[in-house]
């Protein structure tokens, strides 16, 4: 039999004799692989199926392989006949005047040479399993997609029970304190937060959320792992009803407990205080490119309701605006005016032990005849602008500058507060790091202490850095180190807060050895979130 034959019917009988790579084949096990898929059975049979379909591609794939190795074994072999040829035809023309006659030596298809018409056959049968190949890397893509929609379906169906969406997170922190002149600690806490937001029609929402943390601490929903293994508090985080109109959609109406209507750091308000009361909002989108939103906000929050005398409110507003300086980078700036009205009675439990922020009290108090705290020595009306510049530096480093100014405009002394922080990094995708600085500076009556970062060397009368950086393992699993390091800005206009170890330095008033040592607070954290 001819080289040439030989070689064709071998890898003729390999690809369709087997059959188990025809065209035929392939298309059968993958259009029973899509009805698998598309059928109600669990994810795990699917990716089963998936293994099984490419290693039948891996296997066509060799055939293939070694059909373009047998071509390209007779296109050699083609070449060579056609050089002969060539030579014989320029002998033909040379002698074409004389009387010699020669005839050009055909190669000989018996003695293995190749023919045309069988190397088209073959090119042929390898486009076809190239064909069938290529079509079942096609249907083998469609069925990982239908997978993955069908996984991100179910993931959702879990989350959403009729008209209720569920999700919250958990933290695990380990956190040293270590200063000089003061006993070193170490602290274990834990967050746990349950968030359960729903719709009843298109217009009117609500959510309620419930958080761990003391009772009786408005700042902070951590809860430290001591206690004999007692049982950890869980509260009321938010509470809420919300409005959106259809006939008007730039208003939103909140009533309950709820997450901020405006826009703040903090500087005023720590991230795990929610207010209460009521709130409006007024959002307009701009058809211009540079002006893209101005947005108002009005909030009226009860603090403390009493039946002997007059209540006391927050109440405040704040203009938002948006701006787009280039299609990379984003300004937006805030204005708000929140005053504190009738703020006393915060002074007063702070003093007496009903209420227990995380930090001790660093503002001015005043005393009545009985040496007894009545109110605090100013009043507090903030005056709250913001500054927040995004740039779009690297599609996974963006970078976020912020700036706030606080100043109490009805504070007598000491009344201002700054916070600048700079951020590079996101934490939206598996691998993504982001890091931050941020510099503090709050005068001793700037704010009420009760209120704001809970993680600071002090409340107010501080000087305070934070260095962070934060990794997202996976998309719903993040490891963060934060580090806060500061003192007390004044250290004389708080000598109780002075370590009892250098305190000695402080005694009989002022004195330039007076200082306090930096606090270092680190933060090891562990957030699941679901």
């Amino acid at each position: 039999m001819p080289k040439f034959i030989t070689v064709g019917f071998c890898f003729c009988l390999i690809l369709y004799g087997s059959g188990r790579i025809t065209p035929q084949a392939v298309s059968a096990e993958t259009e029973t692989a899509r009805a698998e898929a598309a059928s109600p059975e669990t994810s795990a049979s699917m990716e089963s199926m998936m293994d099984a379909m490419r290693e039948q591609l891996i296997s066509q794939r060799r055939q293939i392989e070694k059909l373009q190795s047998a071509l390209e074994k007779q296109q050699a072999e083609l070449e060579k006949a056609m050089r002969i040829i060539e030579a014989n035809n320029a002998s033909l023309r040379a002698s074409a005047e004389g009387p010699v006659s020669v005839t050009p030596p055909v190669p000989d298809a018996q003695a293995g040479e190749p023919r045309m018409d069988d190397v088209e056959i073959l090119k042929g049968e390898l486009e076809a399993v190239a064909g069938s190949a290529a079509e079942a890397n096609e249907r083998l893509g469609k069925i990982e997609s239908d997978v993955a929609a069908y996984k991100k379906s179910n993931d959702a169906k879990v989350k959403q029970v009729g008209n209720f969406n569920f999700g919250g997170d958990i933290r695990v922190r380990y956190e040293p304190f270590i200063q000089e002149g003061a006993v070193t600690r170490n602290r274990e806490r834990i967050r746990a937060r349950f968030n359960m937001t729903g719709k009843l029609s298109d217009e009117i929402s609500g959510g309620l959320s419930l958080a761990t943390g003391s009772l009786d601490d408005p700042i902070s929903t951590n809860q430290t792992l001591t206690g004999f293994f007692n049982r950890k508090n869980f509260g009321i985080d938010k509470a809420f009803v919300t409005y959106k109109p259809k006939a008007l959609p730039f208003l939103k109406l909140e009533a309950g407990k709820f997450a901020y209507p405006w826009y703040r750091t903090p500087l005023t308000f720590d991230s795990d205080v929610n207010p209460e009361g009521f709130a409006e909002t007024l959002s307009f989108d701009l058809p211009s490119s540079f002006f893209k939103n101005i947005t108002l906000v009005g909030f009226q929050l009860p603090i403390n309701e009493t039946s002997s005398g007059h209540d006391s409110f927050v109440l405040g507003g704040q203009v938002q605006t948006q701006f787009r300086l280039s299609s990379r980078a984003r300004l937006a700036l805030y204005g708000a005016g929140i005053n504190i009205n009738r703020a006393d009675p915060i002074a007063v439990s702070v003093a007496n032990g009903s209420l227990k922020p995380s930090l001790p009290n660093s503002n001015t108090y005043r005393y009545g005849a009985s040496g007894a705290v009545v109110g605090y020595a100013t009043k507090f009306a903030y005056l709250d602008t913001i500054l927040k510049l995004e740039v779009d530096t690297h599609p996974r480093f963006p970078t976020t500058i912020q700036f706030n100014f606080v100043n109490n405009t009805r504070g007598s002394r000491e009344r201002s507060a700054y916070w600048a922080d700079v951020s590079f990094g996101r934490q939206k995708e598996v691998g993504d790091l982001q890091l931050g600085y941020s510099f503090v500076l709050i005068e001793k009556d700037a704010v009420i202490g009760a209120w704001n970062e809970s993680d600071l060397r002090s409340s107010t009368n501080v000087r305070n850095h934070r260095v962070s950086l934060g990794y997202l393992f996976k998309g719903n699993f993040t490891g963060q180190f934060t580090a806060w390091i500061g003192r007390l800005n004044n250290p004389w206009d708080n000598v109780s807060l002075i370590p009892s170890g250098v305190r000695g330095k402080c005694a009989g008033g002022f004195s330039a050895a007076c200082e306090d040592p930096y606090l270092k607070r680190l933060q090891f954290d562990v957030i699941y979130k679901f």
